[in-house]
C-alpha cells in the first residue's frame, strides 16, 4: 500500500470502512462465546495478555471509526437537528426489531414459565422499556436463559449503546457552541480528555472500569476518530506510519498507557487496513452494512445456540453463531435499517422550485437585494463521503 492521505480514501468505493467495522462485528461474537459457554468475563481471547480482550479492542475500533464517520455526517448535514435525528434512525429501529424479537416472541418460546405467565410479568415489561431505553443492556427477562452458565444474560452487547448516544450528543453540543469549527479549542479539548483518560489509567486498571471510566473510554475512541477527520488531509496512512503504531503498541505492552496508545495505534491500523485496495471484496461488503445486525443479535444466537445444543465449545459456539447470525443481520439491514436511513433524506431542505421563467432584473441591481427565486440556488453538495456512517 501505498501511502494515501486520509481524505483520498473518505469517498464512497474508496474504502474498506464496512470491511472494518464486519471483522469488528465478528471478533465480538467470537469473544462473547468464550463467555456464554464459560460464564466468565476472564474467558474472552486476550484477557490477561492485552489491556483489552479481542472484543474489547473491536468494541474500540468501532467508536473509533464512529467518530470518523459520524464527523464527517456532522458537516455534510443541513442542521443539529436533522444530525440528531439522522444518528437515532441508525440506532433505534434495528434495536426496537431486534428488542420485541426477543422480548415477545423468542421469551415465550424459551422461558421456563408458561407463555401468560411469562407476558404478565412485570420484568418482561421493564427487559422492553429499559432496554429500548438505553437504560442497560442487562436486563433480564422472566426464566430465560436461567440455567446457561451465563445465566439470565438475554443481550450484553447493547449495554454499549447508550455510550454511542452520548458520544453523537458530545459532538453535536460541541457543534452547538461553536467549538467543532475552532480547531485550536477542539485539540485543547481533546488533549485534556487524553490527560484525564492518563491520570485515570495510572490509578486504575483496566479491569476496574465503572460507569464514568467507560465514558472516559469511549469518549476518547470517539473522539480519536473526529480528530482524524478533522486531520483527513494531513493524516497519511502508510506502511511507514503501520510499523510505528505497531512498534508503539509494542513498547506500551503491559504498561498503564498501554489501553491509550492502543486506542490510537490500532485505530490508525484500521484506517491503513481500510485504505488497501481489496476490491471484490469492498465492493461486496458495500452492498450493506451488516455490522450492527450482527453486533445486535450475536450474543442472543449464541445463548439459543447452546441451549439447543450444550455440548458445543467457544469455537464451534462462534463458528455457529456467525452462521446463523449473518442472515440476521441480512434481513435486519435490508428489512429494517436500510429502510430506515432512507427517510433520512426527507430530513434534508428540498431544493427551491426552478422558475418557468424569470423576471427582468435590471443587471445594476447587486445580488443581496435580489429575490431568492431568482439567485442561482446551490445546494450542499452530498458527498459520497463514508458510506452509511
Amino acid at each position: 500500500m501505498r501511502g494515501v492521505s486520509l481524505s483520498d480514501i473518505l469517498e464512497r468505493g474508496r474504502n474498506n470502512f464496512d470491511l472494518v467495522r464486519l471483522v469488528a462485528a465478528a471478533s465480538v461474537i467470537v469473544g462473547h462465546s468464550f463467555i456464554i459457554v464459560s460464564g466468565r468475563l476472564d474467558a474472552e481471547p486476550l484477557a490477561g495478555v492485552s489491556s483489552f480482550t479481542l472484543g474489547q479492542h473491536a468494541v474500540n475500533v468501532f467508536f473509533v471509526l464512529s467518530g470518523l464517520l459520524v464527523a464527517a455526517s456532522l458537516e455534510r448535514s443541513p442542521g443539529l437537528v436533522a444530525f440528531m435525528a439522522g444518528r437515532a434512525l441508525r440506532v433505534f429501529p434495528g434495536l426496537a426489531v431486534c428488542v420485541l424479537l426477543l422480548g415477545l416472541a423468542m421469551g415465550p418460546l424459551v422461558t421456563s414459565l408458561d407463555p401468560l405467565s411469562y407476558l404478565a410479568s412485570p420484568q418482561t415489561l421493564h427487559y422492553l422499556a429499559a432496554t429500548l431505553s438505553l437504560a442497560t443492556g442487562h436486563a433480564s427477562l422472566p426464566g430465560v436463559f436461567e440455567t446457561l452458565p451465563a445465566a439470565g444474560w438475554v443481550d450484553v452487547s447493547l449495554w454499549t449503546l447508550k455510550y454511542e448516544m452520548m458520544c453523537y450528543l458530545a459532538l453535536a453540543l460541541l457543534s452547538a457552541l461553536g467549538l467543532w469549527v475552532r480547531p485550536k479549542l477542539l485539540w485543547v479539548g481533546l488533549a485534556v480528555l487524553i490527560g484525564i483518560e492518563i491520570a485515570r489509567l495510572w490509578r486504575l486498571h483496566v479491569d476496574e472500569f465503572g460507569v464514568f471510566d467507560q465514558v472516559l473510554r469511549f469518549l476518547t475512541c470517539f473522539f480519536v476518530g473526529a480528530g482524524a477527520y478533522r486531520l483527513r488531509d494531513r493524516l497519511r496512512l502508510s506502511p511507514a506510519g503501520a510499523a510505528l503504531a505497531v512498534a508503539a503498541l509494542a513498547l506500551s505492552w503491559g504498561t498503564r498507557l498501554e489501553p491509550l496508545v492502543a486506542y490510537v495505534a490500532i485505530g490508525y491500523l484500521a484506517l491503513c487496513f481500510s485504505a488497501l485496495p481489496l476490491g471484490p471484496m469492498r465492493r461486496l461488503c458495500g452492498r450493506g452494512d451488516l455490522s450492527y445486525g450482527l453486533y445486535i443479535y450475536g450474543w442472543p444466537v449464541g445463548q439459543l445456540l447452546l441451549l439447543s445444543a450444550p455440548g458445543l465449545g467457544p469455537v464451534g459456539l462462534a463458528g455457529a453463531s456467525l452462521a446463523v447470525t449473518l442472515p440476521l443481520a441480512a434481513l435486519s439491514w435490508a428489512l429494517v435499517e436500510k429502510p430506515a436511513l432512507a427517510l433520512k433524506r426527507r430530513l434534508r431542505p428540498k431544493p427551491a422550485m426552478p422558475c418557468a421563467r424569470r423576471s427582468p432584473v435590471p443587471a445594476i441591481l447587486p445580488g443581496a437585494v435580489l429575490p431568492g427565486a431568482v439567485l442561482p440556488l446551490t445546494g450542499e453538495r452530498d458527498g459520497n463521503y463514508c458510506p452509511r456512517p
